[in-house]
């Protein structure tokens, strides 16, 4: 949308509604990181109140009592692996559905497309038996496993996007001798980088904020992710007011500082991928 091109009144209501909703959004966090240096007694009878004193008491003793030091290695372990394992074997997949001939092609890409439509809720149980018996239940490698068959959205997001790629292209370089691998790793994947881009930031949203497998399949503290860790730590800390902020800015700020970081720089990357591509 090209506001400049908005009449006066439509302007004016635009940019209330947008302000009202970024008042909404950005209202929380301000609250969440103004009560985090209170303590417990002024949550509760002033929670709207600037705090008094200064204390860092409640981050100190959250990242303590939940040590969240082992929550983010395992849910950066967990995330940055399975992406990666994600955007490797489902990027040579869409390739080998978009580019290769094989018998039973047009088949297994069905598959994949009605594996689409199948809820991950569904799957939380076989899949537990079935990592059960495979001996890796309340293992962190367990959780990799199980997001790397994450694959359909992928597939069908990367095939679509190596098909928008003119064959002529592959077809010169393989002429002038380059191999298959060559092909995808010099040529075509420079021209997808956006979209490998696109989906890699999709699957790590959803895998860093994941709660339901973690659930199913952790039953060891050392193992457990950051959303699983705090849920537990509500639990256990449910009236102390202080420990919960606490533990919700730890679980909250890190990753939002990175986006607030890193935002400009992935979306200028996504730009100038899609325009090359």
């Amino acid at each position: 949308m090209n506001f400049a091109r908005l009449s006066r009144p439509a302007k004016i209501v635009s940019y209330t509604g947008l302000t009202g909703l970024a008042l909404v959004i950005v209202a929380p966090l301000l609250w969440l990181t103004m009560s985090v240096f209170k303590n417990s007694s002024d949550i509760v009878t002033n929670p709207f109140s600037l705090p008094k004193d200064f204390s860092f008491t409640n981050i100190t003793d959250a990242w303590n009592a939940g040590d969240f030091g082992q929550l983010y290695v395992n849910s950066v372990l967990i995330t940055v692996v399975s992406v990666f394992g994600i955007l490797v074997l489902e990027g040579m997949a869409a390739y080998a559905f978009a580019r290769m001939e094989f018998r039973g092609r047009n088949l297994l890409f069905v598959i994949f497309v009605a594996g689409q439509f199948v809820p991950a809720q569904i799957i939380a149980l076989p899949s537990f038996l079935q990592m059960s018996h495979l001996n890796l239940a309340d293992t962190r490698l367990s959780l990799i496993l199980q997001y790397l068959s994450w694959a359909p959205f992928a597939v069908l997001f990367l095939r679509a996007s190596f098909l928008a790629i003119p064959k002529e292209i592959e077809e010169a370089a393989l002429l002038d001798g380059a191999s298959r691998l060559a092909v995808l790793w010099r040529i075509i994947l420079p021209m997808t980088r956006s979209s490998f881009a696109t989906v890699g930031t999709i699957y790590a949203l959803w895998i860093w904020n994941d709660f339901l497998f973690p659930l199913v399949y952790l039953r060891s503290s050392q193992n457990f992710t950051v959303p699983l860790g705090l849920a537990h730590f509500q639990g256990l800390f449910t009236t102390f007011w202080g420990y919960l902020i606490g533990a919700i800015f730890i679980a909250v700020w890190p990753p939002m500082l990175i986006y607030l970081l890193l935002s400009r720089r992935i979306q200028s990357k996504l730009a100038m991928g899609g325009v090359k591509g």
